[in-house]
């Protein structure tokens, strides 16, 4: 049966319905919620907006079922605008939030504590500040690039569930011929509840982060030529949805594995400000090293979902990701079965990212990432060689050449240094 826009609204309004908290009025209610921050802000000229929120929610971390997170709605001009989920736990952090378009004047931002929305141990925050950002002509192409950002509801099954959250938005920019401005926009989310084991992830793609394209439009002087988004089962679909405060496109997250439908429709809206990348030597799981947090996020989530054990017995438990090292690489041109060996001093053993499984191997061009489970708190001082392995045969630097080498401290901190020289 083909689900036409009728149908989907009402199949949405009943898994919503069936999943999450009662429906609250999207008017903001503020003597029902308790006011963390009101400010002002003044427009010369209708721009988009952007907000920093420095912000903690004591007790809460989002390793501890019962006590993930704090949850936020962000109301404009008495009208809910968003909501946004303390993922970062009790310790100070700047959230990037994306208001949309506001006309010229003055306006009035108030953030509040949503208790429903809250897991039920971590029903407290603090907001020290929320600074805004405006990006107006002067900005130019970033302008553009926020102006077509996409806003993402929620997933139906994960609302209340602190699960799959996106961590962060990045948009990549591509001048073309003929005056064409190509923007592709991506999300790194905090896991994926479907699709690739958690096994596979670490070994094929070297983190257990979910990075899905969300979004991509071609631009000509401002306006729209072409625009496509992600459907379910990674299909590439003409984007024909709703858009919301000027020019943004809505997108539901619609599957297990985070794709999307633009038949969109959720009782919580994400709208992350997105980031600039420039990916044309690097892999997308870079943005990870420059947004360390990400790890200690995926991690945490992890090991919420009991994920994590010190034995593996299944496609979907790992080893602690600081066990792990990654491996950034490059392949020229398509490669199939490609895996990674490592060889330590002393240590006879050679440790393998497909783990003898032909199915954890890779075979993708340009960069990417694998990890490969090393010896708990191993020694990258100790790492004798990288190796790449196409089949059973070693790989040239001409076809597969190993661009540098990641490990994670105690606190999840990535740490880049240089493979040895063969």
């Amino acid at each position: 049966m083909k689900i036409t826009a009728p149908i989907f609204a009402l199949l949405c309004a009943l898994v919503s319905a069936l999943f999450a908290q009662p429906a609250r009025n999207q008017a903001a209610d503020n003597d029902e919620h308790p006011v963390l921050l009101t400010q002002k802000l003044a427009l010369r000229e209708a721009s988009e907006v952007g907000l920093e929120i420095e912000a903690r929610s004591p007790g809460a971390s989002w390793a501890h079922k019962g006590a993930e997170a704090a949850a936020l709605a962000i109301i404009v001009d008495g009208a809910r605008n968003q909501d946004l989920l303390l993922w970062a736990g009790e310790a100070l952090f700047t959230y990037r939030v994306l208001l949309g378009r506001l006309e010229a004047g003055e306006h009035t931002i108030t953030i509040v504590l949503d208790e429903a929305r809250s897991a039920k141990n971590a029903r407290r925050a603090e907001v020290k500040a929320a600074r805004p950002l405006i990006f107006d002509r002067a900005n130019g192409e970033e302008a553009l690039a926020i102006a077509y950002a996409p806003m993402l509801y929620a997933r139906a099954n994960s609302i209340d569930r602190f699960t799959d959250v996106p961590l962060l938005i990045y948009y990549e920019a591509e001048r073309r011929p003929a005056g064409l401005l190509r923007l592709r926009y991506s999300a790194i989310f905090s896991n994926e509840d479907g699709g690739t084991p958690t096994v596979a992830l670490m070994a094929r793609w070297g983190r257990a982060t979910d990075i899905e394209w969300i979004y991509e439009v071609s631009l000509r002087d401002g306006e729209i030529i072409e625009e496509s988004y992600q459907g379910v089962e990674h299909e590439t679909k003409p984007f024909t949805g709703e858009r919301a405060r000027g020019r943004h496109p809505l997108l539901a997250i619609a599957s297990d594995n985070n794709n999307f439908s633009d038949l969109a429709c959720s009782k919580v809206l994400f709208a992350p400000l997105p980031m600039r990348a420039d990916l044309n030597d690097a892999s997308r799981e870079s943005l990870m090293d420059a947004n360390p947090w990400t790890y200690r996020i995926m991690a945490e989530e992890l090991r919420r979902e009991g994920r994590i054990a010190d034995m593996p017995t299944d496609i979907n438990t790992i080893a602690d990701p600081r066990a792990y090292l990654y491996i950034e690489a490059r392949a020229a041109q398509r490669v199939e079965q490609i895996a990674f060996d490592v060889r330590l001093k002393g240590v006879k053993r050679v440790f393998s990212s497909d783990m003898g499984d032909d199915r954890l191997r890779v075979d993708r061009a340009g960069y990417f990432r694998v990890a490969v489970l090393l010896p708990k708190r191993f020694d990258p001082r100790r790492i004798l060689a990288v190796g790449a392995r196409c089949g059973n045969e070693t790989c040239g630097d001409d076809r597969v050449r190993v661009v540098k080498l990641v490990w994670l401290d105690e606190n999840y901190e990535p740490h880049a240094f240089d493979p040895p020289s063969r």
